[in-house]
C-alpha cells in the first residue's frame, strides 16, 4: 500500500503556477527523512535539492517563519564554528520568495565575530518529476544540467526547462560557491534565482488582480486568519492558456494545482462578495471547456462542465485511476456553475459576462434537465428517476464523483458501500437551486426556458421529500445519498448541510438539519464530522469517513446564515476559528476528526494539503458568522 507523503509540519509558499516546499525544518531536499520537498512549476517538481553549507558545515535549524507576498524566512545556526563564548557565534538567514515562474532565494550570514571569513556552498539537483509519481513517492533520478557557464546553469526536460542564476559563482558539480567576509553588524550576503516554465502546461499565471478597496479589518485570532487567508488565496490565482484574462483559483497545493470545476466554483461562490471578477473568470474559463460531444472515457456530455484541466493523462495506479487531460467525471460541476452564474447575476456587477454566458446556460440547463429525467430512459436504472446521478463506467474513472470522491465515501451505517448509479443529496440541492436560479435569469434577460426548470425543480423537491429521508435514534434526517437500488444511505453525514440555503427544505426540515448537524454525532468542536461517529466505517484520520473538511463546514455555515440560524451558524464558525489556531491561523483541505473533548487543539490530517482554495475561501464565511461584516 502506498502512503502519500505526510504534508502537515512543511512549509510552502505559493505563487501559481510555482510552489515552493521545505521540510519542517526549512531545507530543501532529503527525500529520506520521508518529506516531500522541491520547488515545483506546474505538474512536475524540478529543482529538488538546494542543499546550503557555511564553512562546510550546515546550519542547525531555528525557525521558520511565512510572511506576505510568497516569503519563507528560515533562520539557522552554525554551531560548528566555536564562538568567543559558549552562545552561538554564526546565524544562516535564508529568504525565500516566490514569484510565477521565478524563486529567488537570498542568504545571510550575522556573526557576533569581529571578521569571519565565510563560505556559502548550495549543491543544487533537479529531477523533472511528474506531480503524480511524487503523490505515490516515486522519485526521479537527478538529471544533469544540459548547459552551463559561470553565471548560470540550465535543465530542460521535453517542454519544461529550468534556469539557476548566479552570476560568477557557479562551482563544478552543480554547486553554487561564494566567498566573503562577516563581521559584527558587518552581514555577509548572497543570492541567486531560479526561473521555471513549461510551455505545454494547460494553465498559466493569471493577471494580477484590481486593487480592492480598503475595508475594517476585524483584530484578534479572526483577523489573523482573515489576512493568512486572503494572502494564500492570491497564490492560488491562476488562468488557462486559452484564457488568460479570466482568473480562476486552483484547487491547492501540491496535488491539486490546476482547474478543478467543483472545487474552484465553490472557491469562487464563497469569496463573491468580496471579488466578482474571480467568478466571471471562472465561469468563463469553464464554458471554454463545456461538453460537446458523448465521450465516455472522459465522462464527457454535451452541456456538461469539467471536472479537472491537466497538460497530459493523470495515472495513480494505487488507486486504480487513468483520467484524459481534461475529464468530466463530477456530477455537480454544472449545476454549480449554473448556481454561481445566477448569483452573479443578481450581484449586478458584470452584466457584460453574466449576458455573454447566456448560451453555455442554456446548454448546462439541457444537461441538467436530461440528467435529472435519465432514470426514465429505458436503458437506465430507474431506482434513481428524476435524480442527478452517477456511476463511472470506464473501469478507470472516480468510483464517486461528488466532493467525497475516495472509493470508501459512501458507504452505509454497518459500513457496506453503495453500488451506483449514486444519487447524492446535496447534488439534489445544487440541481434545485441551479433550476430555480437559471430560470429567474433566463426570464429577466428574456431568454426561453423557465418554465420548465421551475417544473423540474418542483418535482425534484418533492421526490426528495419522499426518498431521502430516514428516521433513527436521533430523529429525522435526510441520507448521504441513494445507492444504485434506490436504497437510502442510512447514516447522518455532512452532506446534509450544504442542502441549506439552496431551497430544496422548507423551514421544518431546515431547523432539523441544523440541529443534526450541531448534534456530538457530527460536531467534533472544531467542526463537522463527514460521517456520524455512529458509523461503523467512522475512523478520525479517514480522508471521508470521519474527519473535518474546512469547506465542508464552512458551507454548512453559509446555509445555517441564509436560513437564519444565526447562533448555530457562530458557532460552527468559532469551532473552525479555534481549529485554525492549531495550524499557524490558517485552514487546511482537512484535519483529522478528533473531537475537542479529546484534544485541546485540532489534529492534523497529515497528508493534507495546504493551501486549498475553498478551505482559505472559508474565512469570509467564518467573518460573516462572527459579524465581521462582507
Amino acid at each position: 500500500m502506498t502512503v502519500q507523503p505526510a504534508l502537515h509540519r512543511q512549509h510552502c509558499s505559493v505563487a501559481a503556477p510555482t510552489q515552493l516546499w521545505l521540510d519542517a525544518d526549512g531545507r530543501l531536499g532529503g527525500e529520506e527523512s520521508g518529506w516531500f520537498t522541491g520547488l515545483l512549476h506546474g505538474a512536475t517538481r524540478m529543482l529538488c535539492q538546494a542543499e546550503v553549507r557555511v564553512n562546510g558545515m550546515a546550519p542547525e535549524p531555528a525557525s521558520v517563519e511565512a510572511e506576505a507576498g510568497g516569503v519563507l524566512r528560515v533562520r539557522g545556526l552554525v554551531r560548528g564554528i566555536p564562538g568567543p563564548t559558549e552562545d552561538p557565534a554564526v546565524e544562516l538567514v535564508q529568504t525565500w520568495t516566490v514569484t510565477p515562474g521565478v524563486v529567488r532565494h537570498a542568504l545571510q550570514v550575522n556573526t557576533s565575530f569581529d571578521a569571519l571569513d565565510v563560505e556559502i556552498e548550495i549543491r543544487l539537483a533537479a529531477d523533472f518529476t511528474d506531480m503524480a509519481a511524487i503523490r505515490l513517492s516515486r522519485f526521479r533520478e537527478p538529471v544533469a544540467p544540459f548547459a552551463a557557464d559561470d553565471s548560470a546553469l540550465r535543465w530542460r526536460s521535453g517542454a519544461r526547462t529550468l534556469t539557476v542564476a548566479a552570476a560568477g559563482n557557479i562551482a563544478p558539480e552543480e554547486r553554487l560557491l561564494w566567498h566573503g567576509t562577516a563581521g559584527r553588524g558587518r552581514p555577509f550576503e548572497a543570492e541567486w534565482q531560479a526561473v521555471v516554465a513549461d510551455s505545454e502546461d494547460a494553465v498559466v499565471a493569471a493577471r494580477p488582480p484590481a486593487a480592492r478597496e480598503p475595508r475594517p479589518a476585524p483584530s484578534g485570532a479572526l483577523g489573523l486568519l482573515l489576512e493568512n487567508s486572503l494572502d494564500e488565496l492570491a497564490g492560488l490565482r491562476l488562468a488557462s492558456r486559452q484564457l488568460p484574462d479570466a482568473p480562476f483559483l486552483a484547487a491547492g497545493a501540491p496535488w491539486y494545482f490546476t482547474l478543478l470545476g467543483r472545487e474552484s466554483l465553490w472557491a469562487a461562490r464563497l469569496l463573491l462578495p468580496l471579488d466578482t471578477a474571480l467568478a466571471g473568470g471562472t465561469l468563463r474559463t469553464l464554458a471554454a471547456y463545456q461538453g460537446a460531444k458523448h465521450d465516455p472515457a472522459a465522462a464527457e456530455e454535451p452541456g456538461k462542465f469539467l471536472h479537472e484541466l491537466r497538460s497530459k493523462e493523470l495515472v495513480l495506479e494505487s488507486q486504480g485511476l487513468r483520467l484524459p487531460p481534461v475529464y468530466y467525471g463530477a456530477v455537480d460541476s454544472t449545476p454549480l456553475w449554473l448556481c454561481l452564474l445566477g448569483e452573479l447575476g443578481r450581484a449586478g456587477t458584470d452584466d457584460s459576462t453574466v449576458r455573454a454566458l447566456l448560451p453555455n446556460a442554456a446548454r448546462a440547463a439541457e444537461w441538467l434537465l436530461a440528467a435529472g429525467n435519465a432514470g426514465s430512459a429505458a436503458d437506465a436504472v430507474a431506482a434513481n428517476a428524476g435524480f442527478l446521478s452517477y456511476q463511472d463506467t470506464t473501469g478507470h474513472g472516480l468510483s464517486n464523483q461528488g466532493w467525497k470522491d475516495s472509493g470508501d465515501a459512501m458507504q452505509f451505517r454497518n459500513g457496506r458501500r453503495a453500488d451506483g448509479p449514486i444519487a447524492l443529496s446535496e447534488v439534489q440541492g445544487y440541481a434545485y437551486q441551479a433550476a430555480v436560479e437559471t430560470a429567474e435569469l433566463f426570464d429577466a434577460y428574456g431568454e426561453p426556458g423557465g418554465q420548465a426548470l421551475r417544473d423540474f425543480a418542483e418535482a425534484l423537491k418533492q421526490a426528495f421529500r419522499e426518498r431521502f429521508w430516514l428516521e433513527d435514534e436521533g430523529g429525522l434526517f435526510p441520507a448521504m445519498a441513494l445507492d444504485g437500488h434506490g436504497e437510502p444511505l442510512d447514516v447522518p453525514g455532512s452532506n446534509m448541510g450544504h442542502l441549506l440555503g439552496t431551497g430544496i427544505l422548507d423551514a421544518s426540515e431546515s431547523r432539523l438539519v441544523a440541529d443534526r448537524l450541531l448534534s456530538p454525532e457530527l460536531f467534533s468542536g472544531f467542526g463537522v464530522h463527514t460521517i456520524s461517529r455512529r458509523a461503523a466505517g467512522f475512523w478520525p484520520f479517514s480522508y471521508h469517513c470521519g474527519s473535518v473538511w474546512s469547506h465542508d463546514t464552512a458551507i454548512a455555515i453559509r446555509g445555517l446564515l441564509a436560513e437564519g440560524f444565526l447562533a448555530e451558524a457562530r458557532s460552527l464558525a468559532e469551532g473552525l476559528l479555534t481549529a485554525a489556531a492549531a495550524f499557524d491561523h490558517r485552514l487546511p483541505e482537512l484535519f483529522a476528526g478528533v473531537p475537542s473533548d479529546e484534544s485541546a487543539r485540532a489534529v492534523p490530517y497529515p497528508a493534507s494539503c495546504h493551501p486549498q482554495a475553498w478551505s482559505s475561501a472559508s474565512a469570509v464565511v467564518i467573518a460573516q458568522a462572527m459579524g465581521a461584516g462582507f
